[in-house]
């Protein structure tokens, strides 16, 4: 165990109000001046950074750039960043779970639909093409 500075920690316990679960988290600060409030605000925004860049690494590639030009890397991290952002954006916009597999497998599957219908010379009917949009973010949401 890591000896804590000389002041005593703020101790934030968060448990829910709503009875879904009897689950308590305990969550620690050194910082003395901070509330209960503001350590679980500093955390929730802690894990949300570390979920961006563990789906960066797994999806986005974030680790795949060669180049050692501080201008290169700085680029290719952010469009690593945004691509997995974009991706939460639009799970949240079509009312999906976010998972960044499941909105890769959303974002394919609208892309071969889309593609199938350009290179077939389909004339779409919108009430035809709303019923397969739909089936799809249903066998995408399954799939998952």
């Amino acid at each position: 165990m890591q000896k804590l500075s000389k002041g005593k920690p703020s101790l934030a316990v968060w448990y829910p109000m709503d009875g879904r679960t009897d689950k308590w988290q305990l969550y620690f600060s050194t910082d003395d001046s901070m509330d209960g409030r503001e350590v679980l605000d500093y955390y929730r925004t802690r894990f949300q950074l570390e979920f961006c860049f563990r789906d960066g690494k797994q999806h986005a590639g974030i680790t795949n750039c060669q180049s050692t030009d501080f201008r290169k890397l700085d680029f290719h991290f952010n469009a690593s960043l945004a691509a997995v952002n974009l991706a939460k954006a639009a799970c949240k916009r079509l009312g999906i779970a976010y998972s960044i597999s499941s909105c890769k497998s959303f974002i394919h599957n609208a892309y071969m639909l889309e593609r199938f219908i350009c290179v077939f010379g389909i004339n779409p009917d919108p009430q035809v093409i709303d019923k397969l949009f739909k089936e799809l973010i249903l066998f995408t949401a399954r799939a998952a």
